[in-house]
């Protein structure tokens, strides 16, 4: 039925861990949480020796949304952002299953099993600015019941950082009332958009570019991971990717640039290849990083 599914796998082969990760994708507005979303699900021209062998939708609702990706994204319009919702039953669920690639014999491949919420960006403005509101007191309970958090930021919102750091410590103080059976909560701080040039070049060091570009947010994540109550990861990832090897350039067209970060449509459909979109989710499911998911 969908011909976009990239279905590799060996079925007959039981040399694959299954992993179950349960996850909230949280970050202000124009962060990228749905286009992030959107690309994983659809996993356009993967290269053939990726470590991601299948990427596999699940459900109506990623269904819905990767008939998005396709309807708008790859005309070159874009993606809708993510309401805010009147109950948190109505957030978008999305479920995938991520195959990778065991790279030695020796190895074990490891399949995964997604099932992720991504909130809007209000939710998290929500949190700085307002106190008591039910629905946002509901939408926090949810959250404590994730064993991962992804906190999305654009890469380019910099200006932003004090504002991001305050809702952060808010968020972090409300994780910490809550403690996880027999585990530590997980946060992968994941820079996105970076194939903007001033992203791309330090794409090797996300901790630095982190700590470079939102000091504040990244001393809110050290001081909580010092705590040991959970442990923090950086990454940096595209839903677009480049154009180009040697000289590359972003796969995506300014509509928009302000302390908000820069708001983008897609380029290049046709050449549409997004970066290191697993890593993050590998990370928080099994609690190693897998290299090969970051180049």
């Amino acid at each position: 039925m969908f011909n976009w599914i990239k279905n590799k796998a060996n079925n007959g082969s039981s040399n694959y861990q299954d992993q179950n990760v349960n996850i909230r994708i949280v970050g202000p507005r124009g962060s990228g949480k749905t286009g992030y979303m959107a690309a994983l699900a659809y996993w356009p021209n993967a290269k053939s020796d990726s470590p991601v062998e299948s990427v596999t939708p699940i459900g109506e609702e990623t269904s819905k949304l990767i008939e998005n990706a396709q309807n708008i994204l790859e005309q070159g319009l874009d993606l809708e952002p993510t309401r805010l919702d009147s109950k948190v039953e109505e957030v978008k669920d999305y479920t995938i299953t991520i195959t990778v690639k065991n790279k030695y014999q020796w190895q074990n491949g490891v399949k995964i099993n997604v099932n992720c919420k991504d909130y809007s960006g209000e939710f998290f403005r929500d949190l700085i600015n307002k106190k008591g509101d039910p629905l946002l007191e509901d939408y926090l309970d949810d959250c404590l019941q994730a064993s991962g958090i992804m906190f999305l930021l654009d890469g380019t919102s910099y200006r932003s950082d004090r504002e991001y750091a305050a809702g952060l410590e808010k968020f972090l103080l409300a994780l910490d009332q809550t403690d996880l059976e027999n585990n530590k909560r997980r946060i992968a701080l994941v820079l996105t958009k970076c194939e903007q040039s001033e992203l791309w070049i330090n794409r090797d060091s996300p901790a630095k570019l982190t700590q470079l570009r939102f000091p504040q947010v990244y001393q809110k994540l050290q001081n909580w991971a010092n705590l040991k109550t959970g442990e923090v990861e950086y990454f940096v990832t595209s839903a677009f990717g480049v154009l180009g090897t040697n000289f590359p350039e972003p796969n995506s067209q300014k509509i928009e640039r302000n302390r908000e970060g820069t708001k983008s449509i897609i380029k290049n459909p046709r050449r549409w290849r997004p970066f290191a979109l697993v890593a993050p989710i590998y990370w928080l499911s099994t609690g190693q990083r897998n290299k090969d998911l970051e180049q």
